[in-house]
């Protein structure tokens, strides 16, 4: 990759000393330097450090034009803004603000990652029977089996026979003579699933997923050399409240939320009162727990 690189970078150099003058190098060090703007340069070593492997020869010159380009943009502006840039101060504050949050940011995600997340799963019912009517779903669910497979597979017949039964013996041949060939397989019968996590896996634009799923129980098409077959076995309209099962593991989030919140307002009380005590916080006509 380095080969190439220099190559190119060679020839970009014969490029730009075709169209403008420039001093010979004085030393190797020199010599690997592409382009300098004030007293800062960019040398050949820090493009080599940027450029990933595997690039043709033209694509490796598009991404070194870029990266040029990109630097030479970076300090010439930067130069052109504190000159012509009045509030420089204020710039400088903004930086040292963005600086400081990030700072604090990162403290309160390392120490959230210390909060209990578990939730009993009481915890997780007793929320579904109080607020579960009000969670509806914008979006179909439906329980079958997706599977994708050679348009030349010699079991393709078998295969939709299988899948339209369903029937416990029926998936049983299927899962034992049926895969051979096939290049993706998920059995979701006995579990719900959003219907955009199955649509992702069908070459089909579908403009209503709730008159589709009513209408094609046993679903076939082909394209690029593969069947894609999709067996529904029951489903769940859109605006429909959402089945308990799968309520679950939303409520579940929901609450694991609601106590890593919980457990970042106790940190902060508790950050609070310490400052508070050390002399570092001073309370004076606002309290500073007002909106924690």
């Amino acid at each position: 990759m380095k080969i190439i690189l220099r190559i190119i970078v060679a020839t970009l150099a014969v490029w730009i000393a075709g169209g403008c003058a420039g001093k010979p190098s004085g030393s190797e060090t020199e010599g690997d330097i592409l382009v300098s703007v004030g007293d800062s340069s960019l040398f050949l070593a820090d493009v080599e450090r940027l450029m990933p492997g595997g690039l043709s020869p033209e694509d490796s010159l598009d991404m070194l034009h870029g990266i040029i380009d990109k630097w030479i943009e970076t300090r010439v502006l930067e130069e052109v803004a504190k000159e012509n840039v009045i509030d420089l101060e204020r710039i400088d504050r903004l930086t040292q603000n963005y600086r400081n949050r990030l700072i604090v940011d990162e403290y309160l995600r390392q120490m959230g990652e210390n909060a209990p997340a578990d939730v009993k799963r009481s915890d997780v019912e007793n929320y579904y029977r109080q607020y579960g009517d009000s969670m509806t779903l914008d979006q179909p669910l439906l329980k079958g089996i997706y599977l994708r497979t050679s348009e030349r597979d010699p079991q393709l017949d078998n295969i939709r026979k299988w899948l339209s039964s369903g029937s416990e013996e029926e998936i049983d041949e299927l899962e034992k003579r049926g895969l051979r060939e096939a290049t993706g397989y998920e059995y979701f019968t006995d579990r719900w699933v959003a219907w955009d996590d199955v649509a992702r896996q069908i070459p089909v634009k579908v403009d209503n997923a709730d008159i589709f799923l009513k209408e094609n129980r046993d679903f076939e098409i082909s394209h690029g050399g593969s069947v894609y077959m999709l067996h529904v076995s029951d489903y769940v309209p859109s605006g429909n409240v959402m089945p308990k099962e799968f309520a679950m593991a939303q409520i579940s989030e929901i609450l694991s939320d609601r106590r890593r919140g919980e457990y970042r307002k106790n940190l902060k009380h508790s950050i609070y009162r310490k400052a508070m005590k050390e002399g570092l916080l001073k309370k004076g006509s606002y309290d500073p727990f007002a909106s924690i």
